[in-house]
């Protein structure tokens, strides 16, 4: 019962610790009190200073991998995980997946120069930070809900810039919040961007797991045949087992032979043994020659083993001059040993 009191006191107090504050170097740092809103103490706290970045902390999607670094040649010797310090100011700075730091929290920062705003940063909680000699604004206590709400603000509105829409959703996608699901759906469903719906169909796919998914359901049930092509895409990268079976569903069965095609082709990337029969499949049934072809071509993606003897057994035996021709032609590029003897033995007839 000790043991158990003590855990949950434990609990509380790691629950109500404040997020640490970042490590920021070549900075003015200054932590700003909350106003009554996140979107009011930004519009107060970017008019402060010519220039300034300013931050705060927020949960991350469970699992995910996260660090951002541009000074490379500290990765050897970091002591927080992080591969080096990562330099705000540094243009080529970019967002970098590590294959051995889980972040818990993120870091959302946001650059202002004279009020505008220029960029939007997601950076592993516990990265150093290195602003540029510019001013550093750190805000504590924010609201998951109220960080998603602004970054969504930011993607519906005309005057952000490419750039800065991009990084906004991306930032979302980081967000433990089930909101930033909810957010991304409607995003990939209203925006009148057909470039920030593809986006934030792709980051539901690459980051929110099995509500991701069912995200992506929901938008393919609703989407066009141009749309639902790009969310096969998203299906390959998303990590929920039953994404693929919906690509399979799709290489099957969707209405548009553009939409089978693309299905097909990341089938060969994701589905591993269950792929070569899908593309068999289509290759036998498909009323389409356009995806026959493109099912062909998948299995040239094959692992070799693979994918060599259904191409021979496709050139031997197809029916469709055209579909032969495309066998004959990736079994050409295979540089396959059995590829080449077949096509000596078939030279030689």
């Amino acid at each position: 019962m000790k043991g158990m009191v003590t855990a949950f006191v434990v609990t509380l107090i790691a629950a109500a610790a404040p997020a640490q504050q970042p490590k920021v170097s070549d900075a003015q740092f200054r932590v700003e009190p909350m106003d009554r809103s996140l979107a009011a103490t930004i519009e107060r706290v970017r008019h402060s200073s010519d220039q300034v970045w300013m931050g705060y902390e927020v949960a991350a999607v469970p699992g995910v991998r996260i660090s951002a670094c541009s000074d490379w040649s500290k990765s050897s010797d970091s002591d927080d995980g992080c591969c080096g310090e990562y330099r705000l100011e540094d243009e080529f700075s970019t967002h970098h997946t590590s294959n051995d730091r889980v972040t818990r929290n993120v870091y959302v920062l946001y650059r202002f120069e004279k009020g505008e705003l220029l960029k939007v940063r997601s950076v592993g909680a516990g990265c150093r930070l290195n602003a540029g000699g510019v001013n550093f604004a750190w805000l504590e206590g924010v609201k998951a809900e109220e960080s998603i709400a602004y970054l969504a603000g930011l993607v519906n509105q005309p005057s952000s810039s490419h750039k800065v829409l991009e990084e906004a959703l991306l930032s979302i996608s980081f967000h433990a919040a089930a909101e930033a699901t909810r957010t991304l759906e409607q995003i990939a469903s209203s925006s009148g961007s057909e470039h920030t719906r593809e986006q934030a169909a792709f980051w539901l796919g690459v980051q929110r797991g099995h509500e991701g998914f069912v995200a992506l359901k929901s938008l393919e049930e609703k989407g066009d045949a141009h749309f639902r092509e790009k969310l096969a895409f998203d299906f390959s990268q998303n990590s929920d087992p039953a994404a693929e079976d919906e690509l399979i569903h799709m290489a099957k069965f969707d209405a548009d032979d553009r939409v089978r095609g693309q299905a097909l082709f990341w089938i060969a990337q994701k589905a591993g043994k269950r792929a070569t029969q899908t593309l068999t499949d289509a290759i036998q049934n498909d009323p389409e020659t356009d995806v026959k072809k493109k099912a062909v071509f998948a299995l040239s993606q094959l692992p070799k083993d693979e994918g060599v003897p259904q191409l021979i057994h496709v050139a031997d035996t197809n029916t469709n001059p055209e579909v032969r021709k495309q066998a004959f032609f990736w079994l050409g590029q295979s540089g396959d040993p059995r590829a080449v003897a077949y096509l000596e033995q078939v030279l030689k007839k």
